[in-house]
């Protein structure tokens, strides 16, 4: 099954931007993590900044992704600086996959 990788935005001039999601331009950092009931909470947030037509600053998407317990996605939010997000994608297909990829390049 093909998981959808693309978000709306409605801009401030009433238009309607789609932006293709790619791992390979998304750097996620975990920015915070605790110990709870049912193990290790993580914090992930990335930043995207693009270019857009009409937008006289560039459109920045800010997306955070709360992985608790671990390898689930229990909470996301996406923000935008200009406009409003008016659909959304499972961002959790990007972060747990980014951090198992790079477990996997780090084994001997």
């Amino acid at each position: 099954m093909d998981t959808k990788k693309e978000i709306k935005i409605l801009l401030p001039n009433n238009t309607t931007e789609i932006i293709n999601l790619e791992k390979e331009e998304l750097d996620w950092e975990i920015e915070e993590i605790d110990e709870r009931e049912m193990g290790v909470e993580r914090l992930y947030e990335s930043t995207l900044e693009m270019d857009v037509d009409g937008l006289e600053q560039p459109l920045e998407i800010f997306m955070r992704v709360w992985e608790y317990p671990e390898g689930f996605v229990n909470m996301q939010e996406i923000d935008v600086n200009e406009g409003e997000v008016v659909e959304e994608c499972d961002l959790g297909q990007f972060v747990i996959s980014y951090y198992e990829d790079d477990e996997e390049n780090d084994e001997p």
